[in-house]
């Protein structure tokens, strides 16, 4: 069976549910979850027990102040790979401090630092929303797919195509955008956003993606928890 990796949205130092990339709106997860009673992270990670666990630090990546104590905290619990809104070595560093993996998303890291950077323990997350790029990196206006090409050249541990748009919307998967990631990408492609249930897992697993990023579909129980326990 493919990944399955929690979602972890970290703001104000509590887990909130993203939905659609309107992070001004974003609620304490504990107001939505069936699984889940608190927000707190420690508690909300020691309940679900995954195996692995995205964590995206979203006070850092607007910056509005950080949770990297958390973080330290949470990858005592589960494997980490944490989007702190790096842009800089020195950003990439105080992450690695904390976290398992670092991801490099396109919203805050140039092409530059991506390159500086590059290992196994370094993921790039192609950052969209509703299919358009978010970056401050002009090379990333190639979009999504070429975008892949370019990173082709670099040495990663995987590439995350994370719809920000898509997330907590109930929409669905892009599987066309997946197919085509996964056939000219030559890293392991994991899918963020839009995961509805096991069914959409399995779709994803056809294409050939290496794992999916899921939170509302876990809270909500429409993947059972054994999935993430791996």
């Amino acid at each position: 069976m493919m990944r399955c990796i929690l979602a972890c949205d970290l703001k104000g130092g509590i887990v909130v549910r993203g939905v659609k990339g309107e992070r001004d709106r974003y609620r304490p997860i504990s107001e939505s979850s069936t699984i889940v009673g608190t927000s707190i992270p420690e508690e909300v990670i020691k309940a679900i027990r995954p195996k692995e666990t995205y964590i995206a630090d979203l006070d850092r990546i607007t910056g509005a102040g950080g949770n990297l104590g958390t973080i330290a905290s949470l990858s005592r619990f589960t494997r980490t790979m944490s989007d702190t809104g790096a842009s800089t070595l020195h950003d990439v560093e105080e992450t690695r401090k904390v976290s398992d993996a670092v991801i490099l998303g396109t919203e805050t890291a140039s092409m530059e630092l991506i390159r500086e950077c590059q290992g196994k323990g370094v993921y790039v997350s192609l950052d969209m929303k509703h299919g358009k790029m978010m970056s401050r990196d002009p090379v990333f206006n190639a979009g999504p797919i070429g975008s892949l090409k370019m990173l082709n050249e670099v040495d990663l541990a995987g590439i995350i195509l994370l719809d920000v748009g898509r997330v907590g919307s109930g929409e669905g998967i892009d599987l066309e955008m997946m197919k085509n990631a996964v056939s000219m990408s030559k890293h392991k492609v994991i899918a963020g956003g839009g995961v509805r249930d096991v069914d959409d897992l399995l779709s994803l697993e056809k294409c050939g993606a290496d794992g999916a990023i899921i939170a509302s579909a876990v809270h909500f129980g429409k993947v059972p928890l054994e999935m993430l326990r791996g």
